[in-house]
């Protein structure tokens, strides 16, 4: 017989811009899942900072990804739970040009980061 996995999808809505609430707000709901004995943790997209790519300091929250990302890793280890944080937006240069990634990461009960998924359009 297969392995039974106990899945929560988590639906909130994010606050524009606003990265460490939104956080927070995730981090309540991993934790109260994994008090139910969820294995797998999953996110919506863009649920640190929304969408709102034309304001001028996006650009500079999505520069703090590596910030979250860690965060995410050690709650992981934390709850003993797999965490996909929906997809968050990464932004690298090229030419001297910002360019917006919109990533998926996979992340294990031990922080690992197991898989990355990179979208190909933003839109």
């Amino acid at each position: 017989m297969a392995p039974v996995i106990k899945v929560a999808i988590i639906q909130l809505y994010p606050k524009p811009m606003q990265l460490e609430s939104n956080f927070q707000k995730a981090a309540n709901f991993i934790r109260s899942a994994a008090a139910q004995g969820a294995q797998l943790a999953v996110l919506p997209e863009y649920h640190l900072t929304n969408w709102l790519p034309k304001d001028p300091q996006f650009g500079e929250l999505c520069d703090q990804w590596e910030v979250y990302v860690k965060k995410y890793q050690d709650l992981a280890k934390e709850c003993n739970i797999s965490i996909v944080p929906g997809t968050i937006v990464e932004r690298y240069w090229e030419e001297g040009e910002g360019k917006l990634l919109n990533a998926a990461y996979f992340i294990d009960p031990q922080g690992e980061i197991v898989g990355k998924y990179v979208k190909k359009n933003l839109w």
